[in-house]
């Protein structure tokens, strides 16, 4: 999978806009890394043991329960750490090879579940050494009753998780077919506020009649406003404050063309998100659906917030030396995460009595999440961005460019063809005049060099030796 990270670490290099456009290609494909045929057994066992340990817990299991589910977590994340091997990944997923005839249907099934053993083993071991630490005869005493509230506050960190998983992606479906970078005027931002603020009070007002309808009440439009006013106040408060606070950000980016752009979409997409997890608050509040519907919802936001999470994880980790998520163990990674986060919500399900209270805090921990990145995502990118384009401008300064070095040619051409012609004229008037070529020192005066004392005569008779 060498080829996969330096893909995608190639992917990422350039300015924060082209990374943002390359992860969305990424997160498509993680999907179909996870969804694939070949780790499909480990998906199914994560959903029936969720919904086993959560029904123990709401039982009055919760220490038994909390056990489960962190010692599950703990075993997928050493397959993950040790998926590195060869051997390990044949042991975790299925091989590509043809199905036997021979076998039926339902025991190629059953039988494929043997790439769940290995993590059930790792499991195990974790719940051993749980047991060795925290148990009744455990190392640290009996503090076993202590783990559902630890896996419990862990919910506000995986509802963070989600949220941030989310913008990145939202920003990278911003950052896509983005306008040519040209300079525009500072300003028009009333138009798109205005246009964004209807477009989100329409698709709420409209989605509410929809849940109205599906609960089985229907109610006149007078009627209608009065009884979600609070909703809709609310969702224009938030409003008011998102773009408030993103002002500052957005006025910045207006100046050029598709910094105005990304900005705009960026902002109309996390709103939406935030309006949608502000109408499930509301929907939980005042309109009650049932609890089938609940354990639907339930199941969808825990696959979409591992999705992100491993996303996000993979994202980070392609460009660290950390590597800690890659395309060999990104599916039992992201199990674990999956069951650690199953299990915070099978702990505050029991803790708040009631499975829509935990949905409620979820939904208001990613709103506030969003409303504290929105800003951020602006200043991160339009500030990397023109970093990166400062960078290039002073290398292209430093460097002289290929057009700098044909202008510079002809000169040093006409230069040396001007050291030349000289020497051209005395070969041609050589030819004219059919005249020998002169030797080396040809009419030049040589004399005699002068020697030192040359005119001092020597007498034998007259050397003295001095001591």
């Amino acid at each position: 999978m060498e080829g996969d990270e330096s893909a995608a670490v190639e992917a990422t290099e350039g300015t924060p806009l082209d990374e943002l456009k390359a992860e969305e290609s990424s997160l498509w494909s993680l999907l179909r890394l996870l969804l694939s045929g070949k780790t499909l057994p480990h998906l199914v066992l994560i959903v029936g043991l969720s919904l086993l340990l959560q029904m123990m817990a709401v039982a009055g299991s919760e220490s038994m329960s909390a056990l489960g589910f962190i010692s599950l977590s703990g075993g997928y994340l050493l397959t993950g750490l040790l998926s590195g091997s060869g051997r390990i990944q044949r042991w975790i997923q299925l091989p590509e090879a043809a199905e036997s005839p021979e076998q039926g249907r339902l025991k190629r099934l059953v039988f494929s579940f043997r790439i769940c053993l290995f993590p059930l083993i790792m499991a195990a071991v974790v719940l051993v050494a749980l047991l060795a630490l925290v148990g009744e005869q455990g190392a640290l005493g009996d503090l076993t009753g202590l783990l559902p509230m630890v896996l419990s506050s862990c919910f506000v960190v995986w509802a963070i998780v989600q949220g941030r998983g989310f913008g990145r992606w939202l920003a990278s479906l911003a950052a896509s077919k983005l306008p040519e970078a040209q300079d525009r005027a500072e300003g028009g931002l009333r138009r798109h506020s205005v246009l964004s603020y209807v477009l989100l009070m329409a698709l709420a007002g409209g989605l509410i009649a929809a849940f109205e309808w599906m609960a089985g009440t229907s109610l006149a439009p007078a009627q209608f406003f009065v009884d979600h006013a609070i909703f809709f106040v609310a969702l224009t408060a938030v409003f008011v404050l998102a773009w408030r606070r993103s002002f500052p950000a957005r006025l910045q980016a207006s100046s050029r063309s598709d910094f105005h752009s990304f900005s705009n979409r960026w902002m109309l997409l996390s709103q939406l998100l935030i309006a949608w997890h502000l109408l499930t608050v509301w929907r939980h509040w005042a309109i009650t659906p049932s609890d089938g519907l609940l354990m639907l919802e339930e199941f969808l936001l825990m696959m979409f917030t591992v999705l992100m999470a491993i996303w996000g994880l993979t994202s980070r980790s392609y460009r660290s030396t950390l590597k800690l998520v890659n395309a060999n163990n990104a599916l039992p990674v992201g199990l674990a995460f999956g069951y650690a986060y199953a299990g915070s919500v099978a702990m505050l399900t029991t803790v708040l009595n009631d499975v829509r209270n935990v949905m409620m805090a979820g939904h208001i921990v990613v709103v506030l999440t969003f409303l504290w990145m929105q800003p951020r995502v602006l200043a991160a990118t339009m500030g990397g961005v023109k970093a990166t384009e400062r960078i290039q401008q002073v290398v292209e300064d430093a460097v002289p460019t290929v057009e700098e070095q044909q202008a510079s040619a002809p000169q040093t051409d006409q230069v040396s063809q001007s050291d030349e012609s000289p020497r051209e004229e005395n070969v041609e008037d050589v030819q004219e005049g059919e005249a020998t070529p002169q030797s080396i020192g040809e009419g030049v005066s040589w004399s005699e060099p002068e020697v030192l004392a040359s005119d001092v005569s020597w007498d034998d008779d007259e050397i003295e030796l001095l001591d």
